[in-house]
């Protein structure tokens, strides 16, 4: 009976560091995962702007992230900068 005891306990053994390995493994599987999820959602948003057929403009307008433009204007004595406000 003790040698019975012995070999199961081995086994126990065994069988929790075969399951912690597993779930290690599955953990980094998982991980693996989300970094693809994440890959694959960032590529399909950059494809999509692709996607828009030649001379037509978005659906839904781009905002200037410096939040302001200069426009140049003419003047009779040369070149005149002034700063625009985009709203």
């Amino acid at each position: 009976m003790a040698q019975f005891v012995m070999t199961q306990s081995k086994t126990n053994e065994i069988l929790t560091a075969s399951i912690n390995q597993l779930n290690s493994q599955f953990e980094a599987i998982t991980a693996h995962q989300k970094a693809m999820d994440t890959q694959i959602a960032q590529i399909a948003q950059q494809v999509s702007h692709l996607s828009l057929p030649q001379g037509h403009l978005p659906v839904q307008a781009e905002t200037n992230p410096r939040g302001h433009v200069n426009a140049i204007s003419t003047v009779r004595d040369g070149l005149e900068e002034s700063p625009v406000t985009v709203l």
